[in-house]
């Protein structure tokens, strides 16, 4: 690792605008990760007829799909159990009805249908991020990969990589979106996260051009390539670490950008399929009864957190990557 690099790594390490932005998404994410713990008709530990369940809520999911309340408490009658903070799956309408308000039952209430508040919320944190993070991968792989290629190559290749470039970076990713589930006989999360990816890797791919004709002219580049280092080589050990920096910057907006996405489709009724929920479908509730804040305001401030803090750590990328930024000399000056 170059001092370079190892400078760059330090001083996000140092920041506390990625350790904040760090918390918040990862917290997030172990909610969606960890969501039957929280929400589940099924218990989290039961221990009866000679043998102990774990987490049944995901191995035996199934079996619970069907169950009312009542008929879950007689499969369990004198089992030692564990149960999640609310008994409801975010699909399935609970025994209170539509519009319960807040209880020991319902920490957040019920929605129109009747399904547990905070069951939808915190799997709708596992639809959002479930699709976010797997795009955006996706899309940084494509990115880094063929805006190598549009760098280090020269004449008609070049052209041929920057113009498609060009072109696709132009296609706003919710007209692909739509356009792809017009064309879908029966829509998946898998085709949301390759039609997002198509679009997304375009941004990736202009930052990584740049940054490796920047590296290219650089003298340890030089220096390699003088010494006879093959090109294949130079670009992989001497160019790309440098050209990953700009790619997680642009990924981490991007994490924002596929959320805010995800939750616009599903406000429009056009969501990927899921078993689980989704911020939008909430907020789509909401906008049909205005009356019901807590239908726009909680999944909203959910939002504003998974923005808010993508926006903190590509902040800090950028300004890490670049210390002479108008922002960074001011923080320095500060913490001087």
């Amino acid at each position: 690792m170059r001092t370079s690099e190892r400078d760059l790594f330090m001083r996000l390490a140092q920041s506390r605008r990625v350790l904040v932005g760090l918390v918040l998404l990862g917290t997030l994410t172990l909610l969606g990760v960890f969501a039957e713990i929280i929400a589940s008709p099924a218990p989290i530990v039961a221990i009866g007829g000679g043998h102990v369940t774990l987490f049944a809520g995901v191995t035996r999911a199934v079996a619970y799909e069907d169950l009312t309340r009542a008929e879950i408490d007689r499969l369990h009658q004198g089992d030692v159990t564990i149960w999640p903070l609310v008994r409801y799956g975010p699909i399935v309408p609970t025994d209170e009805g539509p519009n319960a308000a807040i209880s020991r039952v319902h920490p957040l209430g019920t929605d129109a249908e009747g399904r547990d508040l905070l069951a939808r919320l915190v799997y709708g944190a596992r639809t959002a991020l479930g699709l976010s993070l797997p795009t955006v991968l996706l899309g940084m792989l494509l990115g880094v990969g063929l805006g190598g290629l549009a760098g280090i190559l020269r004449g008609f290749w070049n052209e041929r990589l920057l113009r498609l470039v060009e072109t696709v970076d132009t296609f706003p990713a919710i007209i692909v979106v739509a356009l792809v589930r017009a064309i879908e006989s029966k829509p998946s999360a898998l085709s949301l996260v390759i039609a997002v990816a198509l679009v997304r890797w375009a941004e990736v791919a202009r930052l990584v051009r740049a940054e490796v004709l920047h590296a290219s002219t650089e003298d340890y580049v030089l220096a390699a390539r003088a010494l006879g280092a093959p090109p294949l080589r130079i670009f992989w050990i001497h160019i790309l670490p440098g050209a990953v920096a700009p790619a997680i910057m642009s990924s981490a907006t991007g994490v924002a950008s596929v959320v805010l996405l995800e939750s616009a489709m599903s406000f429009l009724q056009m969501g990927a399929p899921s078993p689980g929920a989704s911020w939008g479908e909430t907020l789509a509730e909401g906008a049909r009864d205005p009356s019901r804040l807590r239908l726009i305001l909680l999944p909203g401030l959910l939002l504003l957190i998974t923005v808010g803090a993508s926006y903190l750590l590509a902040d800090a990328v950028r300004d890490a990557i670049d210390p002479r930024s108008p922002n960074a000399r001011t923080r320095g000056e500060r913490h001087d």
